[in-house]
């Protein structure tokens, strides 16, 4: 029995011993890990974060990594790597057909479009230059003017424009003061703008839920400035379109509705700018405006049904297989709550896009650089050269940022940090983020 008793108790001994040695053995990622679970910023919401080398095929790092996170505009990395996928090097504006004196022409959502931040107007100048009866064929759009989970009482917000097949001015109306006056940008007439009245209540205008009444304050300031999603229809876009031609005097007629008819087989593309001044714009500043319309943009290159659906539903089966987890995804942009997915879902997604690029110096320009550009351009300014190239995501409660990070060392990862349901100010996640992407970058 003694002996029996002595065995037992050094096999005992021996795996407390074994237990304790594989206590004090650490990864050299820990003191990452550490930091995340320690910092008070973190300690009353849903924390993931995933770091991996760059051609890796091994988490460094993984906290949360198969949990499911709302991801605001890091929804705009799937949109992105469709678009790869899906366009050319140039946006398709629009299918055309030339019959005697007519022009007609099929939208396929070109959210350049007389942008007034985008100066180059090929397809513009195409049509003002025709000499031709231009005809738009309505119908191509298989959806609502709103997303999928989308705020229906933000809709006077700039942020959360109309979604439409032919888009123009950003489907948008920018306000401003000159000589004490308000200014709009493009320049609507009346029948655009069937009402505006002053109400004293007001620091914003204020448009009409389902028209394009404009409430204004009663005092501004010179430095007022805002940007109004319109309320859009066809035969707003058919007369826009139509007064913004009939203006440069070379155009004497009006552009003419016509009813959904298939595309002919002879039909032309029209294209316009290239696609990397697109993504770079969607991608630095964020916008939900234009990574909706790239979706059916992408619908409309590959002869799909124009719907936010359809295209999902394309890229998921074709190009999104290999992802580590199912992702719900519902809209372009991120605005929708509906979105879910994972950290190690963005950490692979990344991963798909650096290896289709091909191109890093061109894919870190399209993105945010911190400290320099776009959404990052107040974040990681130590004086260095950016370090910190990724797409933030800003919902009410939520922020995140994925993307790929250099460290002193030389190496490179990609990693997504998601923060969802916090309701402390969003200005204490943003400087955590900070924290441990710069500490990271500083040790590893």
């Amino acid at each position: 029995m003694k002996v029996k008793f002595y065995i037992s108790a050094s096999i005992l001994l021996l795996v407390f011993s074994s237990c304790a040695v594989q206590k004090k053995v650490s990864s050299p990622y820990q003191p990452i890990i550490n930091q995340i679970e320690t910092a008070p910023a973190n300690q009353q919401h849903q924390v993931g974060f995933v770091l991996r080398e760059l051609g890796g095929n091994q988490d460094l790092v993984s906290i949360n990594a198969d949990h499911y996170f709302t991801p605001a505009s890091n929804t705009k990395l799937f949109t992105f790597y469709t678009a790869l996928n899906m366009l050319d090097d140039s946006v398709p504006t629009f299918q055309y057909l030339i019959k005697k004196d007519s022009l007609i022409i099929w939208p396929m959502a070109d959210a350049s479009f007389l942008h007034p931040d985008f100066m180059t107007q090929k397809a513009f100048d195409f049509l003002k230059n025709a000499n031709q009866n231009i005809y738009m064929v309505d119908g191509r759009y298989q959806g609502e003017k709103f997303g999928k989970g989308w705020s229906w009482d933000d809709y006077n917000d700039d942020y959360q424009a109309e979604i439409t097949d032919f888009p123009l001015y950003a489907n948008s109306l920018k306000v401003s003061v000159k000589n004490g006056k308000l200014k709009y940008s493009p320049d609507l007439p009346s029948m655009y703008l069937s009402d505006v009245t002053i109400n004293n209540q007001l620091k914003r205008i204020k448009r009409g839920l389902e028209n394009n009444d404009l409430q204004i304050p009663q005092n501004v300031d010179f430095n007022y400035h805002q940007t109004i999603p319109l309320h859009l229809s066809h035969s707003i876009i058919e007369n826009l379109l139509t007064d913004t031609l009939l203006a440069t005097g070379l155009v004497t007629k009006p552009v003419e509705s016509l009813s959904w008819r298939p595309i002919p087989t002879d039909a032309k593309v029209f294209y316009s700018i290239k696609t990397d001044s697109l993504y770079q714009y969607m991608l630095q500043n964020s916008d939900n405006f234009l990574a909706e319309e790239l979706l059916l943009n992408c619908a409309a290159n590959q002869n799909l049904t124009m719907s936010t659906d359809s295209v999902i539903y394309f890229s998921q089966s074709n190009y999104l297989t290999d992802l580590p987890d199912k992702i719900q995804w519902k809209d372009a942009s991120g605005l929708s709550r509906l979105n879910l997915v994972t950290p190690r879902d963005l950490s692979t997604l990344l991963q798909k896009i650096y290896d289709k690029v091909g191109d890093e110096k061109l894919l870190f320009s399209l993105l945010p650089n911190g400290g320099k550009s776009g959404t990052l351009r107040n974040m990681f300014k130590n004086g260095e050269a950016p370090f910190v190239f990724a797409k933030s995501g800003s919902l009410s409660n939520n922020y995140n940022l994925s993307g790929y990070l250099i460290g002193k060392s030389g190496k490179k990862y990609v990693f997504s940090l998601m923060n969802n349901n916090f309701v402390q100010p969003s200005s204490n996640i943003r400087a955590e983020v900070e924290n441990l992407l710069t500490f990271i970058h500083n040790n590893y």
